[in-house]
């Protein structure tokens, strides 16, 4: 699951209320994007806009924190990645790869808790 790490201005994670899109859901950490139909699971390779950040609200929106370029986040992944590296996401929206030619630009990896600290930045062409 994604969850700030640090952020490098005062200002704090921007929450945002929206709609998925029909029939599917998301879970606390999962990295999103959005389509004209509503949010929906990142791709791999697709540079993140939204991450999960609570239920599903009665009125049928979910809380979002929007993606910023000065937050780093905290991230398990499904093999080690290469700092320096820009990595995609794994299929589950959750965990990053050490998959290259993604949207999240490794700054460290700790093998002990298998984690990685990055940012998301655009995708490699």
């Amino acid at each position: 699951m994604f969850q700030v790490y640090n952020a490098n201005i005062g200002d704090s994670e921007v929450i945002e209320y929206r709609m998925m899109k029909s029939a599917e859901t998301a879970v606390f950490g999962e990295a999103l994007k959005l389509t004209a139909d509503g949010l929906t699971k990142c791709g791999a390779a697709e540079k993140p806009e939204y991450i999960c950040r609570g239920e599903v609200q009665p009125d049928g929106t979910i809380p979002v924190g929007v993606v910023m370029a000065t937050t780093n986040y905290i991230v398990p992944y499904t093999a080690k990645p290469a700092v320096a590296a820009k990595v995609q996401l794994h299929t589950d929206g959750l965990q990053v790869t050490a998959t290259t030619g993604g949207a999240f630009l490794v700054i460290s990896v700790d093998e002990g808790s298998k984690t990685a600290v990055g940012r998301v930045v655009d995708a490699t062409a």
